[in-house]
Parts: structure tokens; C-alpha cells; sequence
């Protein structure tokens, strides 16, 4: 009975043998009929997601993981047919798994995009949809969802709004998706070269779900770090910028916060490098780039300036039109003259009031010939650097004090009170309504100083408690004296001369006018 056993072992093994044959003949079968990797169903899927007509050069199946390959795919302008693609990629590797094929979740392992390049026309002036890629909207079909897409080395050329203007570049060194799907949002991680300026951009956070239907409804929200941006694209201004911060919102508005630290800023106009850092609130239009600066705490050297503003353009006008509110309230002088000026050393220093409006237009070819300013300033317990401005000024300050019995100024430790308008064009700060308050006397006057060559121009009337001869030298001051006692006087008894600087910041001319 043993033996007969025995025997029956082959006839079991057999009959498992064939039994695991039928079932994967036919699955083979089943594959064969429902196989998913088709040349056609890439097309299909690819056409309903972009919605745009998609060739493809050559494909190739793979069965060990399954899956397929597909080269040379370009996707077809929508109206334009006959134009270059707006999207082409070299290739795009599909793996999948059999239990994926088989649950009622579809999922793929990985989907692999490489070379891809894309071209991004201008926002649609009507306000129309404009989908290049929305991965994380479907409109028909059963679910299929994508474990990772991996698309390194893609390059995103933005066409501008304006006629001639080349596009902008992105070019994509790594990026991982994860949870690309019919209408679920997609983790992100990304490293980025930017041109605009050139810079390495790492981020990571979450996109959509996509609504083609109004792009900038589609929310996003993330983490980033721009580094080694070099500003010197921009012409006008130089330095090498690191930003940090997060961001949260919608395409058509991404609310940004975070800090920006250029160790190296510099004014191509001016002579003085400085350590600018930065903390800002803005508000970023991802539709057309504009952007709504919200609040900016900018710090260099002693001084902390606000600022509010927008920068934004125009669709068919190049370039983005810089517009800022200014407030200082706690400065110095010296720190914001060191950032324009060509000298070594500003011509006036002290504590710095400033309340301005700031305009920058597009592309402009200098920084300070291009900039407009109008506000008005204040300085306390100033001092002039210019020997010739002090020195008068402690002249006439000396006169006052003999007469009131005061102690004499020393011309090194004179202060000065400075307060007016200003309004900077075409290189040159127009100052008007400056009054100029000092120990024993007050000058009030008008007129220019050049922040490209350092000239200045100012003229006004002196009223001093002392004599005026004591404002200037030689034979005027010789013709003051004499008419001293027919001088003009004001309800203080203080007599007043016409009076002015003039002259360069290498020689200052201070004196009767």
C-alpha cells in the first residue's frame, strides 16, 4: 500500500502543474485583453490631460516590471497645429506592478519624464484657461493614481507679454511628485535654476488640485530657498542674494513671507557696498508674476526702513514698474546717502525722519537717473562734512553767542536741525522748503543737489541773532558790517541776508548771496 502511494505523487504534482498553467494562461489572456500599456491609451491619457492632439516617435513594452517606453512625444498646439510643439519630451518610462493592474485602484510604481521642455505662453488677456500640465486634474476615465514621477533636467520657457522681450528660463535640475492623480492635490520637492536672477531655488510643499477651468484658483503651498542669486542681471544694482521663507494661497495670489540677506549690495552709480538683510510680507501673482508688497523691514548699517508697494506691469508693456512708500522714522542720513552716492563719505550726517513715494520704471538703464522720489525729510543733531559749511555756520553761530553772552560753538561739535521737501529726477535730489536751524541762527532755502557729480546749488536767506558778516569772508564781509545796521530785520530781532552753498563736495562755497 506504500508503494501504491508512492505512485500518486507525480499524478498530484502533475495535476498542480497543469492547474498553474490554466490560471496563468489565463491571466495571460486576461493581460492580453486588458493590457494597459498601449501606445494608444498613453496617447489617450496624455491628450485628456492637457488636452492638447500628442504624437509619439516610437513605444515599447516592457513585462519585467510592466509597463512601457515612449519616445520623441510632442504635444500639439490646440488652434496652431502647424507651430512648434509647446511641449516636447524626449522620454517617458512607465512602471507598473501586476497586483496594480489588477486592484480597483490603478496605480503605477513610477512614471519617469526625461528631457522634457516646455514652452508657457502669456496669461490670456481675457482671462481665459490656459492649461499646459495639470497633472492633478482628470475629466473622465477610471481613478489612476502615480506613486512618483520623476522629471529632472526639464526645462520651462515663459513667453512675455511684451513683443521682442525674450522668455524667462526655469530650468528644473530635480523634481519628485508625489500623489499625481485625477482631482487630488500633489506633493512636490524641486531644485531649480532661475535666470530672472540666476539663482538655485530648492522647494517643496503641495500643488492643486488643478481647476482648469480658472487657473489661479488652484491652491499651493510650500517651503523655499533661493540661493546665490546674482542681482548684477538686473544692471542698475549688484550683489549676491539668499532668501528664505514659506508660502501659502492660490496662483493668483501666493501670500510669501520670509527674509532676504544681500551681504554685498551695491548701487552700480554709487561707490559703498553694504550688508542688506531684510524681512518681507508679499503677495505674489503666479498668473503674471506681479507682486504686491505687503510689508518690507529692510536694515543696513544703523537704519531700518519700511516700505509698502508693488511691483507689476502691464500686459503689453515690458518690465515691471517698482512702486514703494518709504518710512523712516529712527535712521541716519549717512546710511541712505551711502547707497547712491559716488563719494567716500556723505556730505551731511545725523538722526534721519523720511517719508517718501518710490518709483523705479521698467528695464531702467541707471539706477539713479531713472528713479523718481518725492517726500520729505528731516534730520536732527546733523553735522556737515564739508569744512567750509561747518565753519560758517560756527562763524555765525560764534557772533551769537558773544552777543548773548553764550558759550562760543567749536565748528567740529556745531549741530545743525535740517527739515524740507525733496524731490529726486534725472540724477538730481531738488530740495525746496529747507530750512537749515543751528545755535544762534536759521537758514531757509531752496534749490539742488546732484547725486551723480556731487554739485550743489542752494540758495535762500540767512536770519541770525549774531552778525551775518560772520557767514562769509573778505571784502563781502567787510560791506556786511558797514550795513549791518540797515539790515532787514524779523519780528525776533534777528537780522537776515541772502545767503547760499554752492559749488562741488570738493569745494563747497558758503557765504551772502
Amino acid at each position: 500500500m506504500a508503494k501504491a502511494r508512492g505512485k500518486q505523487h507525480p499524478k498530484w504534482l502533475l495535476t498542480g502543474l497543469l492547474s498553474a498553467m490554466a490560471l496563468a494562461g489565463g491571466a495571460l489572456l486576461l493581460l492580453a485583453l486588458y493590457w494597459p500599456f498601449t501606445e494608444q491609451g498613453l496617447i489617450d491619457v496624455l491628450q485628456q490631460r492637457t488636452v492638447r492632439s500628442v504624437t509619439i516617435g516610437s513605444f515599447r513594452v516592457t513585462y519585467l516590471p510592466p509597463g512601457c517606453v515612449a519616445e520623441q512625444i510632442c504635444f500639439l498646439h490646440r488652434k496652431h497645429k502647424e507651430k512648434p510643439p509647446l511641449i516636447t519630451i524626449k522620454k517617458i518610462v512607465v512602471r507598473g506592478s501586476y497586483w496594480g493592474m489588477i486592484s480597483p485602484h490603478k496605480r503605477l510604481a513610477t512614471v519617469g519624464v526625461y528631457g522634457m521642455h516646455v514652452t508657457v505662453p502669456p496669461p490670456d488677456p481675457s482671462g481665459g484657461p490656459n492649461p499646459i500640465m495639470p497633472l492633478t486634474h482628470g475629466t473622465s476615465g477610471p481613478p489612476i493614481s502615480i506613486g512618483t514621477v520623476v522629471a529632472d533636467g526639464a526645462i520651462l520657457n515663459f513667453i512675455q507679454s511684451a513683443p521682442g522681450k525674450p522668455p524667462l528660463r526655469l530650468t528644473i535640475d530635480k523634481l519628485r511628485l508625489e500623489g499625481v492623480g485625477n482631482d487630488q492635490p500633489l506633493k512636490y520637492w524641486a531644485t531649480i535654476y532661475n535666470t530672472n536672477p540666476p539663482g538655485t531655488i530648492e522647494s517643496n510643499g503641495i500643488f492643486g488640485t488643478w481647476n482648469p477651468d480658472n487657473p489661479a484658483s488652484t491652491p499651493v503651498h510650500g517651503w523655499y530657498r533661493f540661493t546665490n542669486a546674482n542681482l548684477g542681471v538686473y544692471k542698475v544694482i549688484t550683489g549676491t542674494l539668499a532668501s528664505t521663507g514659506s508660502f501659502n494661497g492660490n496662483l493668483g495670489a501666493i501670500d510669501v513671507k520670509g527674509s532676504i540677506d544681500v551681504p554685498n549690495f551695491h548701487v552700480t552709480d554709487s561707490s559703498h557696498t553694504r550688508d542688506l538683510r531684510a524681512d518681507f510680507d508679499a503677495t505674489v501673482a503666479g498668473t503674471d508674476g506681479n507682486v504686491a508688497l505687503n510689508t518690507v523691514k529692510a536694515r543696513f548699517d544703523r537704519t531700518t526702513v519700511l516700505f509698502t508697494g508693488a511691483v507689476e506691469g502691464q500686459p503689453k508693456d515690458p518690465g515691471k514698474v517698482v512702486s514703494l512708500s518709504i518710512q523712516c522714522d529712527n535712521g541716519r542720513i549717512e546710511d541712505l546717502l551711502g547707497l547712491v552716492i559716488t563719494e567716500k563719505q556723505a556730505p551731511t550726517s545725523g538722526n534721519l525722519t523720511l517719508r517718501a513715494q518710490f518709483v523705479l520704471p521698467p528695464e531702467p538703464k541707471s539706477f539713479l537717473s531713472d528713479m523718481r522720489v518725492d517726500g520729505r525729510v528731516g534730520v536732527a543733531s546733523g553735522k556737515f562734512t564739508s569744512k567750509e559749511i561747518q565753519t560758517s555756520l560756527a562763524r555765525v553761530s560764534e557772533s551769537a553767542a558773544r552777543k548773548d553772552n553764550l558759550p562760543d560753538e567749536d565748528a567740529a561739535t556745531l549741530v545743525s536741525e535740517l527739515d524740507g521737501g525733496v524731490s529726486v529726477r534725472n540724477g538730481t535730489a531738488y530740495l525746496f522748503n529747507l530750512t537749515l536751524g543751528f545755535p544762534g541762527g536759521m537758514a531757509s532755502m531752496s534749490g539742488s543737489y546732484n547725486l551723480l557729480n556731487s554739485d550743489i546749488d542752494l540758495h535762500g536767506v540767512l536770519a541770525t541773532d549774531g552778525s551775518p558778516s560772520a557767514a562769509t569772508t573778505g571784502f563781502k564781509a567787510l560791506l556786511l558790517k558797514t550795513a549791518s545796521p540797515f539790515l532787514k530785520k524779523d519780528g525776533i530781532d534777528r537780522k537776515t541776508v541772502p545767503f547760499k552753498i554752492s559749488g562741488n563736495y570738493h569745494n563747497v562755497q558758503v557765504g551772502i548771496d
